[in-house]
């Protein structure tokens, strides 16, 4: 398979982050640049950094050929006691510095780039300013001035600097990771515009303080939010990207012929901040939700963007393809005329609108008060599964608990008693006695935070072992008496009963309620009400176990993924299986299985969304490298990037702080991997399944999805050996797992002496001898380049 990089491609991570150097000469003073004259000066900006780097917009000084910027920059002292810091422009990675006018008429950005400073800039006059050196910028040669910033009533200076890249994407210098940004405005007259988005909502994937492209922050000091980004991406500027729609919309098109004349004409677009924001999300990244849950970015401003004025074209391609020949995808907006067919209905009816010119078409002639329905009646703005009509999120309307647990040691059976309670929501006619729950129960293994036991397993009878829905087809292990919204459910633990006492001292019981949207049909998707996932005690005096006293329960913080996710389960799986964190998600996903769609993974959660965060592709054995839509989809796919823009070395995206260090093997089991899919002609051939420890599995899924996704054989072998050599790498089969478990547990003291054949390459992970803080290494690693921020 042929690898190519795009402008989104994956993080090439260049060792660990360091400050640079501080030291530099200072020149002489310079004349300080002119305020504005005509106009109402705004507040000047400064960016409040954490980093070495201060920067300082002075002023701006226009002739009839010339205008020239005066800035300061300046090292923060803080940061650089004594002022030892190199603040010297030339070792810059970044210095770019625009003018722009703004109409208030048309909320626009002046569109020219006359005034960007940036490129073939000339720096002359360093000079000793005192507090750092004192540039000056001349706006491009032989281009006379459009407008006079320090005359004008609504004009901005941006700028911003950047000092040593740590974090380079592997295309051009667009895409970069600095370790110290500084950014300052200037403001002449006064620009009142003001963003139908949040700030906020770009800061839930993307971390804070949100900077686009790794430097270039949406929040300056003086400016109103996002006006920075519009420097760049103004209201009239022409896009450039027409691969974003085209693959959408026509991928065999695009694999065959690229971008061609035509197509810039038919995906002409605008490059505002609003289309290449949808467009970049619905149509090029691996956008994590819907793309009609628009209450993620427009939080609060829902009537503003779904008013009627904005119901044209322009809006609905910024989301929509336009006839989508690429098919659907429940991510995705669907395509706008589409073909008819159940694959590809589109939703525009044909019929109506397949005549019109939809460039030159006013929506708002039939789509008003009395006709068509209006933008908003369409488009709701959130998640109809998540939220209902009036914004009340379900999950805080609906909640579960379990009430009362105990464990008969004599016949081995579990009584769990457990509610669903409806909380406010007036306007939502589902009531909790609507909710029909399953009941899983796994079993935790060796003291540790893993299961020995899968609910979710299939048992030799051919049922799932301790999965159930109530009011469903009689189960031989699990049952319930009880009547909606409170039930009890009867558990059978006696199968497993050789282990309780010994191996089993814990169980976790997850409730996973569903409640449809719509109770009249049963085939309509469940809302994303809340779950609850308890932990048992089968040997001590107490049952039920507080979330703090269970060990693997406060790793990861579901608000986390739901800042991106909104709702876990919404777009894979369903509802239910997110409703109780991801804990509930562990006891399907155990270390007792490798992968079934990642290979080379386990299938425990922990290797599982490492792995989907690193983009590694699911199911490669059934792609169809000979169809070239399937291979344009599939390197799409895993050129793409956790929307954090240090990529995974942002631990603490997911993660409590803290839980994420070389895993603790008294309190980790060892796991099952999956072996290589068969993939003609990629180097990756005939890799086996492996019985592996917790860091390997754990740490090593990002590892092993980077190597996978670069069809990167040799380093794959040598990555097995490292594991091999400071761990365990044994030929797996779930047989060998279950030796390879009790032989290491036996080791470290945490089971009795294993009484069998030793296994050979089984042994205690010492990767914390040269790794003692792994997962707290990259975190810090990801720190210093956000504090530069």
């Amino acid at each position: 398979m042929q690898r190519r990089m795009n402008k989104f491609g994956a993080l090439l991570f260049a060792g660990v982050l360091a400050l640079a150097g501080c030291q530099g000469e200072k020149g002489a003073n310079g004349a300080n640049g002119t305020d504005g004259t005509d106009g109402t000066n705004g507040n000047d900006g400064m960016s409040a950094v954490t980093g070495k780097l201060k920067l300082v917009i002075d002023g701006v000084a226009t002739t009839a050929t010339t205008s020239t910027l005066t800035f300061t920059v300046y090292p923060a002292a803080a940061a650089c006691p004594g002022g030892a810091c190199d603040d010297t422009l030339s070792n810059m990675t970044q210095k770019t510095f625009y003018a722009s006018e703004y109409d208030a008429a048309t909320k626009t950005f002046s569109t020219d780039h006359t005034f960007q400073f940036n490129g073939g800039i000339h720096f002359k006059g360093i000079v000793d300013g005192g507090k750092g050196a004192q540039y000056t910028a001349v706006s491009k040669t032989g281009v006379n001035p459009s407008f006079v910033p320090e005359t004008s009533q609504s004009a901005m200076i941006y700028g911003y600097i950047a000092d040593a890249t740590v974090l380079q994407a592997p295309t051009t210098g667009h895409y970069a990771f600095p370790d110290n940004v500084a950014s300052a405005a200037k403001v002449y007259g006064a620009i009142d515009y003001t963003s139908s988005a949040n700030v906020s909502g770009c800061e839930k994937c993307h971390g804070a303080p949100y900077s686009k492209h790794g430097y270039r922050q949406a929040r300056v000091a003086g400016l109103p939010d996002f006006a920075s980004c519009k420097a760049c991406h103004t209201g009239k500027r022409v896009g450039s990207d027409q691969d974003w729609q085209k693959i959408a919309d026509d991928p065999a098109g695009y694999k065959a012929d690229g971008i061609t004349t035509a197509d810039k004409t038919t995906y002409a677009y605008t490059a505002n901040v609003m289309n290449d924001t949808h467009m970049s999300h619905a149509m090029e990244f691996n956008f994590p939700q819907s793309m009609a849950n628009c209450v993620t970015c427009h939080e609060g401003k829902l009537d503003v963007v779904l008013a009627d004025a904005n119901f044209k074209i322009s809006t609905c391609k910024s989301c929509h393809p336009v006839n989508g020949k690429g098919g659907t995808d429940p991510k995705r907006a669907p395509a706008l005329l589409g073909d008819g067919t159940t694959t590809n209905p589109g939703v525009m009816p044909a019929a109506i609108h397949g005549g019109m010119d939809l460039a030159t078409t006013d929506c708002g002639l039939c789509h008003k008060v009395g006709g068509a329905k209006t933008f908003k009646q369409i488009h709701g703005g959130r998640i109809a599964t998540i939220y209902a009509a009036d914004g009340t999120r379900y999950s805080d309307v609906f909640t579960t608990k379990v009430d009362s647990a105990s464990f008969d040691k004599t016949t081995n059976v579990l009584t769990v008693s457990f509610s669903a309670t409806k909380t406010g929501g007036d306007s939502i006619t589902q009531t909790a006695a609507n909710i029909v729950p399953t009941v899983v129960v796994s079993l935790y293994g060796y003291g540790t935070k893993d299961f020995v036991v899968s609910g979710h397993g299939t048992h030799a009878d051919g049922s799932r072992n301790l999965e159930a829905t109530a009011g469903a087809t009689v189960h031989p292990r699990v049952t319930f008496s009880g009547t909606a919204p409170s039930w009890t459910a009867t558990i059978d633990l006696s199968t497993w009963a050789t282990k309780i006492g010994s191996t089993v001292e814990r169980a976790e019981v997850v409730v996973l309620p569903k409640l449809l949207s719509n109770l009249a049909d049963t085939a309509s998707p469940a809302l994303a009400i809340k779950g609850v996932a308890q932990t048992v005690d089968l040997v001590g005096a107490t049952t039920l176990v507080a979330a703090a006293s269970s060990y693997g329960k406060n790793i990861v913080d579901p608000a986390k993924c739901n800042a991106c996710h909104d709702a876990l389960g919404t777009t894979f799986h369903n509802a239910s299986y997110g409703s109780a964190g991801v804990v509930a998600c562990r006891t399907c996903h155990t270390v007792l299985n490798g992968g079934s769609h990642l290979e080379m993974q386990s299938r425990s959660i922990d290797s599982y969304i490492h792995a989907i965060h690193s983009m590694q592709a699911f199911d490669p054995g059934d792609i169809n490298y000979a169809d070239p839509i399937a291979v344009l989809r599939h390197e799409l796919h895993v050129e793409g990037n956790y929307p954090n823009f240090a990529g995974t070395l942002n631990c603490n995206s997911c993660h409590n702080s803290g839980t994420y260090e070389v895993p603790d093997q008294t309190k980790s089991l060892p796991s099952l991997l999956s072996a290589s899919d068969p993939v003609a002609n990629r180097n990756i051939q005939n890799v086996p399944s492996y019985a592996v420890g917790p860091a390997s599995r754990a740490c090593g899924s990002c590892h092993r999805a980077k190597l996978i996704n670069e069809d990167d054989a040799g380093t794959l072998a040598a990555f097995n050996q490292h594991t091999a050599m400071f761990g365990t790498l044994v030929a797996g089969t779930s047989a060998n797992l279950d030796a390879v478990t009790q032989d290491i547990m036996g080791q470290i003291g945490v089971a009795p002496a294993f009484t069998g054949t030793p296994v050979d390459g089984a042994q205690v992970e010492s990767c914390v001898v040269c790794h003692p803080n792994a997962g707290a290494d990259h975190q810090a690693a990801f720190n210093r380049w956000a504090d530069g921020l």
